[in-house]
């Protein structure tokens, strides 16, 4: 039998959640829900506390989709200089990202910009975390490049991310259906839960080869 979950539920158990995370302070936010898509709206003192509240409101069950409008208010104000400084310091020590120097940092009024090279979205990926973990940090855009260090079958590709989306056990992958052209990975069909959109999409970046996803996946209780 088929589980439906009205707005209110949703929101509330989603307000739940933010309230019980001791990583986020969650006086200043609220939460609006329509057909089960999830918005986030007000104030949050982090980036790092503006990541993690979305990522919280993807686990409830019935959302179908989170719109994340937090805006970042400093407690105490970095300075560009001081940001770059730090995010290029948790680039150099962070083993998953192999070659930092191929990636440039750049922070104006507390916006980090990263660009350059890395060989797999996962490094990409690695990348933004450390630079929205930076105290000072109000916003992240990641123009980062994967550019793989040898080139695979788009057939390999595909059977590889089949695979992974079948050995994930938060996954229920019956109804994905996989394909790939010219190293893009395309993701469609639908998954019981908003969460499991996003970790498939998680999955199939993680793949060798992967040049760019596209994740068309739909949610269907």
């Amino acid at each position: 039998m088929t589980t439906t979950f009205s707005d209110a539920q949703i929101r509330q158990d989603v307000l739940d959640e933010l309230r019980h995370d001791v990583r986020i302070d969650s006086t200043n936010i609220t939460v609006d829900v329509s057909n089960g898509v999830v918005h986030l709206l007000g104030t949050v003192p982090t980036y790092f506390q503006k990541i993690t509240a979305g990522n919280d409101a993807q686990r409830i069950k019935g959302v179908r989709s989170v719109t994340n409008d937090l805006v970042v208010t400093l407690i105490a104000p970095w300075t560009d200089a001081e940001i770059a400084s730090t995010v290029r310091a948790n680039l150099a020590r962070d083993v998953r990202i192999t070659n930092p120097g191929q990636i440039n940092v750049t922070v104006v009024n507390g916006v980090v910009t990263l660009s350059g090279t890395v060989g797999t979205y996962a490094q990409k990926s690695d990348a933004a975390d450390d630079a929205w973990t930076a105290p000072g940090v109000v916003d992240v855009v990641n123009n980062i490049t994967v550019v793989p260090p040898f080139t695979r079958t788009d057939a390999d590709i595909a059977a590889d991310v089949r695979s992974a989306l079948a050995s994930d056990p938060a996954i229920d992958a019956r109804n994905i259906n996989v394909s790939v052209v010219n190293g893009t990975v395309y993701l469609r069909g639908t998954v019981p839960t908003y969460y499991q959109v996003q970790q498939a999409g998680n999955d199939a970046w993680g793949v060798a080869g992967v040049l760019n996803v596209v994740n068309e996946l739909g949610v269907s209780f």
